[in-house]
């Protein structure tokens, strides 16, 4: 991750937002990533009830942005965050 580096902040906080809300901006971020890029973002989603994260990870399993994902590290924010792994040759 790039983390600012080149000018894209290849983390997105979807905090409060709502399902649909947080995939629409999901969809629009990891097509911005890979225009930048960028090999791995990381999508804060937060613990909450799981709504969001388990919509995040529902997305990103048909994304076609979407190479592999996981939960992050307990450094990273551990299950309140999802690491993704992004496609190359879009």
């Amino acid at each position: 991750m790039s983390d600012f580096f080149d000018g894209f902040e290849a983390t997105i906080d979807l905090h409060g937002l709502l399902v649909e809300e947080g995939i629409e901006q999901l969809e629009r971020f990891l097509d911005q990533a890979l225009l930048y890029g960028e090999s791995e973002v990381k999508v804060i989603h937060g613990h909450g009830a799981g709504r969001l994260k388990n919509a995040v990870r529902a997305y990103l399993k048909t994304s076609p942005y979407a190479a592999s994902f996981h939960p992050g590290e307990p450094w990273e924010g551990s299950d309140g965050v999802t690491i993704v792994t992004l496609k190359r040759n879009q």
